[in-house]
């Protein structure tokens, strides 16, 4: 059996708490919720188009700087601070996938002050 491996990436933020950024076993990527938070852990945005840019950035660039795409993702859970913000963010979030997307729930719920969070599993290979 393999053992979980923490990865982390130099262009974003580290974690604000007691979590890793993201977890490897085996071929499977899975990542802790990312918001709009730049490296030095400022917000980024006060729309919902710009936090879900700076969020789905984030995720790129943890992907790629690991060896995954956006495109291994295959499954995404949303957390929207409000959900009459739906339309904006799942605009902005299909911009980011070139191939089929994937599987996704989004919740309405309280955040701290930003509008977004999103966290995803990615898995590596067929």
């Amino acid at each position: 059996m393999s053992s979980k491996q923490i990865l982390e990436s130099p262009r974003v933020h580290t974690p604000f708490g007691n979590y890793s950024s993201a977890v490897l076993r085996g071929s499977h990527l899975y990542l802790s919720g990312f918001g709009p938070f730049d490296r030095e852990k400022q917000l980024v945005g006060d729309n919902i188009t710009d936090q879900t840019h700076m969020t789905m950035k984030n995720i790129k660039h943890l992907l790629e700087d690991n060896g995954f795409t956006m495109d291994d993702i295959v499954r995404a859970t949303v957390y929207l601070s409000d959900i009459g913000d739906w339309s904006g963010f799942n605009e902005v979030f299909g911009q980011y996938f070139e191939g089929s997307f994937p599987a996704r729930t989004v919740v309405a719920c309280q955040l701290n002050g930003f509008l977004v969070e999103v966290e995803c599993t990615a898995i590596k290979g067929d």
